[in-house]
């Protein structure tokens, strides 16, 4: 576990791998929540007590939350892009293929028909 986190933190290892775990997400996501909800309770205690030093901890703590929250919707939607362009590439390759096939069908097309009118103009010339 502590190879796997201190090669989570310097950067080696896939972001696949975070992305594929949906559990380390929520998770992260319910710490970001927990930051923020104590954030909140700090700033309104600070309200109280008018204490500013008490006010800019709670919305450091408040940010710092809603950073980690922002972090993981966007790890959420680029994964969900990622899946997006993936399978628009596959469908294109399946449109190129359906599309090489029809040209190839169409150019065995013109060249039967170029073979019917030699026929038929070798037969207008023996007749």
């Amino acid at each position: 576990m502590r190879r796997k986190l201190s090669n989570w933190i310097s950067g080696k290892s896939d972001m696949n791998t975070l992305t594929e775990k949906k559990w380390v997400l929520n998770t992260v996501m319910i710490i970001g929540g927990i930051l923020i909800g104590a954030g909140v309770a700090d700033c309104l205690m600070s309200l109280n007590q008018l204490n500013v030093d008490q006010l800019a901890r709670g919305l450091t703590i408040f940010s710092a939350g809603v950073t980690i929250c922002v972090l993981v919707d966007n790890t959420k939607a680029q994964k969900a892009a990622q899946k997006t362009h993936l399978e628009t590439q596959l469908q294109l390759k399946t449109i190129e293929k359906q599309l090489e096939a029809i040209c190839n069908s169409q150019q065995l097309t013109e060249q039967q028909l170029r073979e019917i009118k030699n026929y038929v103009t070798e037969s207008n010339k023996l007749a």
